[in-house]
C-alpha cells in the first residue's frame, strides 16, 4: 500500500489544504481591507494664532481739542412781570420779537410798552405841581419854596427812550423838563392815550434790550397777574454743560468751533462760565450715581445768520487744545511697556520684527506722538485690535 494512501484520500487531503490556504487568503484580504479602508483620516491642521495686526506710522498733526455736546437755543430766559391791574385784553404770539417802544400786552385795552434800560420806573413822572394862588391877605408864614425839578435815574431812562423813539432831542440829563413833558404827550398820542404828560410806571416795562416771547403764562380774559410772559433774548446761543472738575481751558473769551443742528459749521465765543455747580440731569438709571456736578458755559454765535431757520437742537462744540504739528504718530495700542521702563514699538521688517525704543509725547484721540532711532513714516508696527 502506498504511503500516500488511496487516490480518494489524496484528493480529500489536497482539498483540505486548498480550503485552509483559501481561508487564509480571505482572512488576509479582509485584514488588508480593514487597514486600507478603516484607518482614520489624516488630522486637519488646527488654526494657529491670528496674524499680527499692523498699522503704518504716520506723520501728521496731533491735537488735544475736545468735542463736547451742547444745545442751541435762546439765552437770557426770564419772566415779565406786569404791575397793572385789570383784565388782559391782548397778548403777543410766542416767537414774536418785541423791540423798544413795542407793546408787550394790553390790560383793560391800555398798552404796556417796552423801554430799554437798567432802572425800572418806580414812581409817577410828570411836571411839578404849581403852588396854590396866594391869598389876598399876606400869610402869617412865608410861602414854601418852589418845588425842585424831578430828577433821577428813572427820569434818565424815560428821556433816553423818548429820544431813541424820536420824541425828544438827544440829551444826557436826568432832569424832567418841560421838553420832557411835551415828548411824553407826543408819545401818548402815538398810542391813542390821553395826552396828560404824566407817565404812570405801570404802563412801561424796563428791560435791558429787545426780547423774544417764549411762552404765555396767561390767556386773554384772565386777570393780570404778576407773571405774564416768559421771554428770552433775541440772540441765539449754545448752552454747554461741563463737569465741574473738567473745565480746564474753558473760559470767557475762548474761541470754539460749532456744528449746528442744521449741519452748518461756524465759530463761537465763550461768553461766561457759571461758578455754581448743580446736580447733573437724572434719567432714573443706575448710571446716575456716577454722574458729576455740572457747571454751564454759554457760547455766543459769531454769526447769528448761521442758525437761520433753526431755533434749537443739539450742537457739537469743539474746544481747542494743545497742538503738535508734523509729528510721528502711532496708536496707543502699539506701545509695548518695557520691563526696564519706557516704551517700544514692534517694527515689521519683511517677515521679521524688531523692537524700537520710543519716547512718547502728546496723547490725543487714541494716538500718541513717538520718536525713536530709525523710526520713519510709513513703517509698519504691530498693534492690538
Amino acid at each position: 500500500m502506498s504511503s500516500l494512501g488511496t487516490p480518494g484520500r489524496r484528493f480529500r487531503s489536497r482539498r483540505a489544504v486548498a480550503l485552509v490556504v483559501g481561508a487564509a487568503l480571505v482572512a488576509g484580504a479582509g485584514y488588508a481591507g480593514f487597514r486600507i479602508f478603516d484607518r482614520p483620516a489624516p488630522a486637519v491642521a488646527s488654526d494657529g494664532p491670528d496674524p499680527a495686526e499692523t498699522v503704518a506710522v504716520e506723520r501728521t498733526d496731533l491735537s488735544q481739542a475736545r468735542e463736547l455736546s451742547g444745545d442751541l437755543g435762546y439765552g437770557g430766559k426770564k419772566t415779565v412781570k406786569a404791575r397793572a391791574t385789570g383784565t388782559i385784553t391782548w397778548l403777543p404770539k410766542p416767537g414774536t420779537t418785541i423791540n423798544r417802544g413795542d407793546v408787550l400786552l394790553r390790560v383793560d385795552d391800555k398798552p404796556i410798552v417796552l423801554f430799554y434800560g437798567s432802572t425800572p420806573l418806580f414812581r409817577t413822572l410828570g411836571p411839578p405841581k404849581k403852588p396854590a394862588t396866594p391869598p389876598a391877605t399876606p400869610p402869617t408864614t412865608p410861602p414854601p419854596p418852589p418845588a425842585k425839578p424831578v430828577s433821577g435815574p428813572d427820569v434818565k431812562v424815560v428821556k433816553q427812550n423818548l429820544a431813541a423813539l424820536d420824541f425828544l432831542g438827544t440829551t444826557g440829563s436826568d432832569r424832567l423838563t418841560a421838553a420832557t413833558t411835551t415828548a411824553i404827550k407826543h408819545w401818548q398820542k402815538s398810542l391813542d392815550l390821553d395826552q396828560t404828560g404824566i407817565l404812570d410806571p405801570t404802563s412801561v416795562v424796563v428791560l435791558p434790550g429787545a426780547l423774544r416771547v417764549d411762552s404765555l403764562n396767561v390767556a386773554v380774559g384772565d386777570p393780570a397777574p404778576a407773571d405774564v410772559l416768559g421771554v428770552t433774548s433775541t440772540e441765539k446761543l449754545v448752552t454747554l454743560p461741563l463737569d465741574a472738575d473738567d473745565t480746564a481751558g474753558v473760559r470767557a473769551g475762548l474761541k470754539v468751533k460749532l456744528t449746528l443742528p442744521n449741519g452748518k459749521s461756524t465759530t463761537g465765543t465763550v461768553r461766561a462760565v457759571s461758578t455754581d455747580a448743580a446736580p447733573p440731569p437724572s434719567d432714573g438709571s443706575p448710571a446716575d450715581g456716577g454722574k458729576k456736578p455740572q457747571v454751564t458755559a454759554s457760547v455766543a454765535l459769531d454769526q447769528q445768520a448761521a442758525a437761520n431757520g433753526i431755533d434749537s437742537g443739539p450742537t457739537t462744540v469743539t474746544v481747542p487744545g494743545a497742538v503738535r504739528k508734523g509729528v510721528l504718530v502711532v496708536p496707543v495700542a502699539a506701545l509695548l511697556a518695557l520691563r526696564e521702563g519706557g516704551y517700544a514699538v514692534q517694527v515689521v521688517n519683511g517677515t521679521t520684527t524688531s523692537l524700537v525704543g520710543v519716547k512718547t509725547g502728546m496723547f490725543a484721540d487714541g494716538n500718541v506722538e513717538v520718536t525713536g532711532a530709525g523710526l520713519q513714516a510709513g513703517q509698519k508696527v504691530v498693534t492690538t485690535s
